[in-house]
């Protein structure tokens, strides 16, 4: 059998160890959503320009990005997303120091949504860019995908298509 530690009784003193460390943990644990969107954007610049120097990192400068805070009652982590044209986006996240994952958005060729393709370095960029050329910056749309339709754009005013 093993024997489990028992809960303290009594509550942390306020000068004690246990007491300062709560204080800490307070004020490093909680970002504000400014600090949030500042850490994402400087994650997407560092990403970008060590992962595509060649491409991105030549075409996109720090005022292209834009932070967004996490939602975490959505499970949203912070992101910073920038707009190339043409309707085309890119999403950054990344999920720890080590993982950053970079989402290429576009719109479908059927009209009626967006398809996304995370990015695997600079050579996928390029052949995805390739394909894109191709069809004026628009994703083929395959029926065997999600239906593009269910995802509602808006019209040029502003109020979702119905």
């Amino acid at each position: 059998m093993t024997d489990t530690l028992s809960p303290p009784t009594t509550g942390a003193g306020a000068d004690s160890p246990l007491a300062l460390l709560f204080d800490i943990a307070l004020e490093i644990g909680v970002q504000s959503d400014d600090e949030q969107s500042d850490d994402a954007e400087t994650a997407a610049l560092d990403h970008v320009w060590s992962t595509y120097p060649d491409t991105l990192g030549k075409a996109l400068d720090a005022d292209d990005w834009n932070g967004r805070p996490g939602l975490p009652g959505a499970g949203l982590e912070p992101c910073a997303v920038a707009y190339l044209d043409g309707g085309l986006w890119l999403h950054h996240s990344s999920h720890d120091q080590e993982q950053n994952v970079l989402t290429l958005i576009a719109p479908c060729t059927c009209g009626n949504g967006y398809i996304d393709t995370a990015l695997d370095g600079e050579r996928d960029l390029l052949q995805v860019l390739t394909e894109l050329r191709a069809t004026g910056g628009r994703f083929p749309h395959h029926d065997e995908r999600p239906d593009c339709d269910s995802q509602p754009r808006l019209r040029p005013w502003g109020e979702p298509r119905s």
